[in-house]
């Protein structure tokens, strides 16, 4: 056979099989990759489903243990700001704080002051406790009771305070603060 025509047989056969190539892809292969694209489409939108539901779920968690929490916080503003005057509570903290700090309480008076306005309507009305109280030990005791008495639990806003040294090395301290509670 001469060169010329091995050169349009093998021309002839690569068009053969391009063309048989063509048909094979077009019956058999396009089929397929319609339903490839299909299935990928559905593993896309069931992933986008579940994370979605997935971040969903994770918030009512997160919503669930804050309402959990709620409670445990709801005791805790009690203690700092407690519902009522509770002067009996006052008492008993103001008295622990001197016993801590070895001080004598000498006076001690309460007065219910008017409430304080809030702006927002949905907070309970803020009721203040004025007390007027005098103790008398060594200036580092009563330093102590001041420091105890600041950072009770009980929130208290110490207004005034005033040492005044006594002949016998002892001091007496008078304070002016107040204590806050949450109207009924």
């Amino acid at each position: 056979m001469r060169i010329s025509t091995k050169r349009i047989l093998s021309i002839g056969l690569a068009g053969f099989f391009l063309i048989l190539a063509f048909f094979v892809y077009v019956q058999f292969i396009k089929g397929y990759v319609s339903d490839v694209n299909e299935k990928r489409a559905t593993l896309t939108s069931k992933t986008q489903l579940f994370n979605n539901q997935n971040s969903a779920i994770t918030q009512v968690q997160d919503t669930i243990s804050n309402f959990q929490n709620f409670k445990d916080i709801e005791k805790k503003i009690g203690l700092a700001v407690p519902n009522g005057v509770d002067t009996i509570s006052a008492v008993r903290q103001i008295e622990a704080a001197a016993s801590r700090s070895f001080v004598t309480i000498a006076s001690l008076n309460f007065k219910a002051v008017a409430q304080r306005a809030s702006k927002e309507t949905f907070l309970k009305k803020i009721g203040v406790l004025q007390v007027d109280l005098s103790a008398t030990g060594d200036y580092s005791g009563l330093k102590n009771f001041l420091k105890s008495i600041e950072t009770n639990v009980r929130i208290a806003s110490v207004q005034e305070f005033k040492f005044e040294p006594k002949d016998n090395g002892a001091s007496m301290l008078g304070i002016k603060m107040e204590m806050y509670y949450q109207e009924k």
